[in-house]
């Protein structure tokens, strides 16, 4: 069977990229797999972050036709036409803001009608407020064939916007592909001058609803306890940085925290999360976190908030704690709470996980379904 992907690849970075890549890769041993990428993804006026693209060697085969710019309609139509050239069975993207809605709504339109086209939704009830969210939203996504939820939140949202449509819950695949025996926890953690510490890590884009903000002032509390307890923050700012640095002033906590305020290449994953000891998803707003499921396939337990799709994603006392709230008062309970758990039984609730979750599942998943 011929799948084509209508998604951000190489060059370009990000979850997005590794989520479809890999699942691309997965489907490439019984299929014929071509990708109709973004030349540009985003204008330069409009990206928050520094850079878009991913300076590491590319470790994927699979053919990647990069013509697409999202924004300029003109580039459209040459992307339809290269579509049905390759004439797909299945076509599959993913949805998750509304920016690329025009493009994608107008391309499925287009292309051979016999084509069946599946949307792998992160988002549908967005993180940042869009105008016209819902009208776009619909627009993209009314001419596809299934709708595929990785959580019952989004699941339940979908389907108050699409009743007719097909919508099926599937899940988020783990991401074990960013250990490459490089370091074991004693050498991450010495690398990173963090060694006989319990380090929590932030990881990922910095952007206002992951709650940096609350796990400062949570790690605040926590150092008014013990000396214990370290954070790791990886992941650059997206708008103004100022003002986590000066709350970290503010907060005396400068000494007690390492800050690298940059995308982290696919090769230094490794190191941050075998040096981590908890993962903090103190978000205010969520759908589900790709950032977990990479902590899920290092065997790293989690803390976040009761907030979205979290909850339905840590196992509770088992494999992480989900707080209270969102009040940094019962978020730095819950980092408490995780490290009086069982390190070796968390290890073994995520391996069976681990091994439920796999790519190969997620895909027989959407297929059996369309």
């Amino acid at each position: 069977m011929r799948i084509a992907f209508l998604a951000p690849a190489y060059p370009l970075r990000g979850g997005i990229v590794q989520f479809v890549s890999l699942m691309a890769d997965s489907l490439s041993s019984e299929h014929e797999i071509q990708f109709f990428s973004f030349k540009r993804q985003y204008p330069k006026i409009l990206f928050p972050g520094k850079d878009q693209l991913d300076h590491e060697e590319n470790r994927y085969e699979f053919p990647i036709n990069s013509q697409l710019i999202p924004y300029n309609p003109f580039t459209w139509k040459n992307t339809v036409k290269k579509i049905d050239e390759f004439a797909p069975d299945i076509i599959i993207f993913k949805y998750w803001i509304p920016f690329f809605a025009p493009a994608f709504g107008w391309i499925l339109r287009k292309i051979n009608p016999k084509i069946k086209k599946i949307v792998i939704i992160d988002n549908i009830d967005f993180h940042e407020k869009w105008l016209m969210g819902e009208f776009l939203t619909k627009y993209a996504l009314s001419k596809t064939n299934l709708l595929v939820s990785m959580s019952e939140n989004v699941l339940k949202t979908s389907k108050n916007i699409f009743p007719k449509k097909r919508n099926i819950l599937a899940f988020h695949p783990n991401y074990q592909c960013y250990d490459f025996n490089k370091y074991s926890k004693e050498s991450a953690k010495k690398e990173l001058k963090l060694s006989h510490k319990k380090v929590i890590l932030f990881f990922g884009y910095i952007k206002k609803y992951k709650g940096l903000d609350i796990l400062l002032k949570s790690f605040k509390l926590l150092q008014d306890k013990s000396d214990d307890y370290r954070l790791l923050i990886v992941g650059e700012v997206y708008g103004d940085e100022s003002e986590y640095f000066d709350l970290i002033k503010d907060l005396g906590i400068a000494r007690k925290l390492v800050f690298i305020n940059r995308f982290a290449e696919n090769s230094e994953i490794e190191k941050f999360f075998k040096a981590a000891d908890v993962l903090a998803l103190p978000y205010k707003h969520a759908t589900q976190s790709g950032v977990l499921k990479i902590a899920d396939s290092f065997e790293l337990g989690a803390v976040g908030t009761p907030i979205g799709g979290i909850p339905e994603m840590i196992n509770d006392g088992k494999t992480g704690i989900v707080a209270k709230s969102i009040s940094p008062q019962d978020f730095s309970e819950a980092i408490s709470d995780y490290f009086e758990l069982d390190e070796n039984e968390i290890k073994n609730h995520l391996s069976r996980k681990n091994n439920q979750l796999s790519w190969s599942k997620f895909n027989n998943l959407i297929l059996e379904n369309l």
